[in-house]
């Protein structure tokens, strides 16, 4: 099971290429309604001057479009680079997708330790994906030292919602939860629902 969540942590960035970025109006607005479109080429062509200008969401945009062969040859070096802009502009799902393109050493060398901060990051700003792959990491000591604890709290986080396009995530991720669970005491797993329920806890004010 923990070689399928691998697998799943993987395949998860076609989930983060399309996180909506909210407030942002003109050519990556309508760069953003070609890409859903599938209309890649012309939602490059909006994109690219944005993106030179500082853009990160069209910086985003055109990482995924590279990393995922989208109107364009796959060119992951092309979607690092974009990527790490976005990233260091503190957009999530750039930190996601740059996190695990550090993991599986796609346009980088790979650098587990770098990838778990990014991973963390994102997953603090509530990207599902990026709560289970740092969860992932914690349980099997991939990249930072085992910690179940955290495990515990991170995947119990990426099984939480009830969205349908992250129903095969929240299942993996409540299995290995248990997982981690059974190396945790009582008092521990009391403690980590606590921790849980504070986070959680301003959203439903």
């Amino acid at each position: 099971m923990i070689r399928r969540g691998k697998r799943i942590a993987a395949a998860l960035l076609s989930l983060a290429m399309i996180y909506p970025i909210e407030g942002l109006a003109g050519p990556y607005e309508d760069g953003d309604v070609a890409f859903r479109k599938k209309n890649y080429e012309v939602a490059l062509q909006l994109w690219r001057p944005a993106a030179s200008a500082g853009h990160a969401g069209a910086q985003f945009g055109i990482a995924t479009l590279y990393y995922g062969g989208l109107g364009v040859v796959i060119d992951y070096d092309e979607a690092f680079e974009w990527c790490t802009k976005a990233a260091d502009q503190g957009l999530p799902p750039a930190q996601y997708m740059l996190a695990a393109m550090y993991r599986d050493g796609r346009g980088v060398v790979p650098d587990p330790a770098t990838a778990a901060s990014l991973f963390r990051k994102a997953a603090e700003r509530d990207v599902q994906g990026a709560q289970y792959s740092i969860g992932l990491m914690y349980l099997t000591g991939e990249g930072i030292a085992v910690n179940y604890d955290e495990a515990y709290y991170w995947l119990s986080l990426a099984a939480s919602g009830s969205d349908k396009e992250h129903a095969q995530l929240r299942s993996t991720a409540s299995y290995l939860r248990d997982q981690a669970a059974a190396k945790l005491s009582e008092q521990q797993i009391t403690a980590t629902r606590k921790r849980i329920a504070d986070r959680k806890a301003p959203a439903s004010r």
